[in-house]
C-alpha cells in the first residue's frame, strides 16, 4: 500500500507540473502576439509619422532653403522628399529583413517584464520562439511520465489487490484448519477422558 501511495503522489506531482507547462506555454504565446501586434502598431505609428513630417516639414522648410541656395524652385523639394522616402525605405527593408516589426523586442522585455513570466533568457522574439519550443518539449516529456506513472500505479494496484484476495483465501484456508485442529484436539481429549477417568 506505501507503493501504492507513492505512485498516487508522483501521478499528482507531475500532473501539478504538466498543468504549470500548458499555463506557461499559453502565455508564452499571447506574449508573443502581444509585442507581435505591438510591434506592428508601432511600425504603423513610426511609418505614418515619418510620411507626416516628409509632406510637411520637409515640404516648408528644408525645401525652401534648399530652392534658395539652388536657385531652383523645385529641386530643394525633390532632395528633401528624396532623403525621407529614403529613411521610409530603409525602415521597410529592416521590416521585411528581420520579419519582425520594428520595437518588437523592446516590447518583449516589456511583456515579459510586466507579465512576470519566468524565463531567464527572453531578451527578443526569437528567444520567446526558443522558449516555446522548450516548454512543449517539456510537456511531452511530462505526459510520458505521467503515462509511465499511471502504468506503474495500476501494476501495483493489481499486485495490491491480487494480494489482499490471495490473502482472503489464505485467511479463510487457516481459519479451516485451525478449527478442524481444534476439532481434533477436542475429539482427542474427550477420548482421553474416557480412557482415563481420573483425568
Amino acid at each position: 500500500m506505501a507503493t501504492l501511495k507513492s505512485n498516487l503522489q508522483k501521478v499528482s506531482s507531475d500532473t501539478e507540473s504538466l498543468a504549470k507547462d500548458y499555463l506557461k506555454l499559453f502565455s508564452v504565446r499571447q506574449s508573443e502576439k502581444l509585442a507581435i501586434f505591438l510591434g506592428v502598431l508601432m511600425s504603423i505609428f513610426v511609418i505614418a509619422t515619418l510620411v507626416l513630417i516628409l509632406v510637411i516639414i520637409s515640404s516648408f522648410f528644408l525645401a525652401g532653403a534648399l530652392n534658395k541656395l539652388l536657385a531652383s524652385e523645385f529641386w530643394g523639394f525633390v532632395i528633401v522628399g528624396s532623403l525621407y522616402l529614403l529613411a521610409i525605405i530603409l525602415l521597410i527593408v529592416k521590416i521585411f529583413r528581420t520579419s519582425t516589426p520594428l520595437f518588437t523586442n523592446l516590447f518583449v522585455r516589456f511583456i515579459v517584464l510586466v507579465l512576470e513570466l519566468d524565463m531567464d533568457h527572453a531578451k527578443n522574439i526569437k528567444d520567446l520562439k526558443r522558449e516555446k519550443e522548450l516548454i512543449k518539449d517539456k510537456i511531452e516529456t511530462d505526459k510520458t511520465l505521467i503515462e509511465a506513472d499511471f502504468q506503474i500505479l495500476k501494476y501495483n494496484f493489481m499486485g495490491s489487490l491480487f494480494k489482499e484476495i490471495m490473502g482472503l483465501f489464505t485467511s479463510k484456508k487457516k481459519g479451516k484448519e485451525d478449527k478442524n485442529q481444534k476439532e481434533e484436539q477436542d475429539k482427542n481429549e474427550d477420548q482421553d477422558k474416557k480412557e482415563d477417568p481420573s483425568k
